[in-house]
């Protein structure tokens, strides 16, 4: 084999024949095939091929009459006098010293024409030939045919470089992209001193927040911005990508004149500056994540996800970027599981279910409401809190339809307990998608009417924060509620935005005191006073006052004394089962209002 390339120049193009064609199957891409074909037909040979020439093999990633999709490199036509930019020709290999003993001459497909136009990327450079294979000699080809062979070869070179930006390139910044990082940590396997840094400029709020504001080429036009920066700031050897939506990725070796950290502090610090955008400035809001490349990261997908992980926990630290942290990780992948088994749990008959906790008038100790709470029983997991997993599912329309089952579920229970003979009024929880259009009401008019329970016998609660999502819409669908019937009930009240100015126009019939303020209730402190004021607050407004969290003796003769009318906690009963909620009803009445 009479090859002048260099060790260098050996390694340089055998980067390249990696990057644009170790992910590209034999036969797979409809240009190539139809170049081969083309050439095939037009010079009238059996055999023509793609042929690139890799370390041990030349691999045909587009061919016509060649059964096998690779040979042996020291086998290889296409090999010889890569470094020039001619056609190389051999009409009559049998008589070529070179070629006379090669087992493709002497054996199938016995090669006895062979011309191949080199597939040049740049000068001295190519990854190999495109070529023609007769099994006849032929006359010398003519300036023509050599012109259309080194022509073809040019589309083939330009459709591989096409293939590789679709696939490895992100078409927003012209950096590699995340399928490019996963291919480069595989084709790269010593990683022990190197780390991989995922920096996300936005969260997925912000992002959004910027789309809605300015549009999509807006936000464009900011990680461009982000890219430049980042050009800047690394120091020259690491490579950036773009690893997504919001990310970059960069892969970065630590040397005792530039640590791990000291680059960290030095993007951290790039990122304090607000960034132009159409001559508008935006302050980023990053988030850093830092991974060492070790066996333990896992596969390059692995790598990215367990970056991603982190990147909102290291947005609220102080110094912006954290390292891996699988107790994080482990908590993620633990709302993952959840939020993909809530809709598998909405239609088993065994994982759902409905406790009701007794809701009571603190001047005569009467039931006279309860509140329906969902419990989730995972199968693997075991029970699942709903502080836990309603928050995951308001994050998606999973909450939709938790409400429709809790909805439809409460309209059964109270006509059986009708059937009983047990008139009960009870609440349930919505959120705010719930009440950001009219499917809500029309599901609760649907599942009351199925089962025949009056509205008077439902309440519809919802926390504070519902009420600045969209007011005016949503004080629309309340006023829908209580045009039919329904009780209106805000929970949590005092734990968030406790805006009076809404409490003063929304059609709400009772308000529930947060639990967290009788957590810490004592004579003179400040929870003593807000308690006090709230009452009397919500009674001038002509609003039921409803304490929850009453676990005490304390607690109730105080709030009682206050005013507040009615309350629940484990003071009087902890939510029950239906049959049990009828059966402490039972002993509740037999000893005269006096059993908690």
């Amino acid at each position: 084999m009479c090859n002048l390339i260099s060790p260098q120049e050996e390694r340089a193009r055998l980067a390249e024949v990696d990057r644009l064609t170790s992910d590209l199957q034999s036969g797979s891409d409809p240009v190539l095939n139809s170049v081969v074909n083309m050439i095939s037909a037009y010079f009238g040979v059996p055999t023509a091929l793609v042929s690139i020439i890799d370390r041990d093999y030349q691999m045909f990633k587009a061919r016509v009459g060649m059964e096998p999709e690779c040979t042996p490199r020291e086998m290889s036509f296409c090999a010889h006098n890569l470094e020039t930019g001619a056609v190389l020709e051999i009409c009559d290999p049998v008589g070529d010293p070179r070629f006379s003993s090669n087992p493709l001459v002497t054996g199938e497909p016995f090669i006895r024409y062979y011309a191949g136009a080199p597939l040049i990327i740049t000068p001295r450079l190519s990854l190999g030939r495109l070529c023609i294979i007769d099994n006849q000699t032929r006359r010398p080809m003519d300036e023509q045919g050599k012109t259309l062979l080194l022509d073809a070869a040019k589309v083939v070179v330009a459709r591989l470089q096409s293939i590789h930006r679709q696939h490895f390139s992100d078409p927003q910044t012209g950096l590699p992209n995340r399928q490019r990082f996963e291919a480069d940590i595989l084709n790269e396997p010593s990683t022990a001193n190197r780390v991989a840094i995922l920096v996300e400029p936005l969260s997925a709020s912000g992002m959004d927040g910027l789309v809605k504001a300015l549009g999509l080429e807006f936000f464009a036009n900011f990680m461009l911005a982000v890219k430049e920066l980042l050009v800047e700031t690394l120091p020259t050897g690491a490579r950036l990508y773009r690893s997504g939506t919001l990310g970059f990725v960069t892969l970065f070796e630590p040397s005792p004149a530039l640590p791990v950290q000291q680059l960290l502090n030095a993007v951290v610090t790039a990122f304090k500056r607000p960034l132009y955008s159409a001559d508008v400035p935006v302050f980023p809001d990053v988030g850093i994540s830092v991974l060492q490349l070790d066996r333990e990261a896992g596969t390059p997908m692995n790598i990215l996800r367990l970056m991603a992980s982190i990147t909102d926990a290291a947005r609220r630290s102080e110094r912006r970027w954290l390292d891996y942290d699988p107790v994080i990780d482990s908590s993620l992948r633990r709302s993952t599981a959840l939020l993909n088994a809530i809709e598998a749990a909405l239609v088993a008959p065994d994982q759902l279910r409905l406790v009701y906790q007794p809701r009571v008038d603190l001047a005569s100790n009467r039931c006279v409401a309860v509140e329906a709470l969902l419990r989730w029983t995972h199968p693997t997991l075991g029970e699942i809190s709903p502080a836990e997993f309603i928050p995951l599912a308001e994050t998606t329309a999973s909450i939709r339809n938790i409400t429709r089952w809790v909805v439809r579920h409460v309209c059964e229970q109270l006509a059986q307990w009708r059937g009983q003979g047990l008139e009960m009024t009870t609440s349930l929880n919505v959120s705010a998608l719930d009440l950001t259009d009219g499917l809500l009401f029309d599901e609760l008019v649907a599942a009351m009417h199925e089962f025949d329970v009056a509205p008077q016998h439902v309440e519809l609660e919802f926390t504070e924060s519902v009420l600045v999502t969209d007011f005016q819409l949503v004080h629309v669908q309340l006023q829908r509620f209580r045009d039919l019937g329904v009780a209106i009930g805000i929970d949590d009240f005092g734990s968030g935005y406790s805006n009076w100015a809404y409490l003063r126009q929304i059609p709400a019939t009772t308000v529930k005191l947060d639990r967290s303020l009788l957590a810490d209730l004592q004579p003179g402190n400040s929870e003593w006073h807000i308690i006090r004021g709230l009452i009397s607050l919500v009674r001038d407004l002509r609003l039921t006052v409803v304490a929850e969290g009453i676990e005490t003796e304390l607690h109730y003769h105080l709030l009682r004394g206050w005013g507040c009318q009615q309350g629940q906690g484990y003071y009087f009963a902890k939510p029950l089962p239906p049959a049990d909620l009828v059966a402490w009803l039972k002993e509740d009445k037999s000893s005269n209002g006096t059993q908690r």
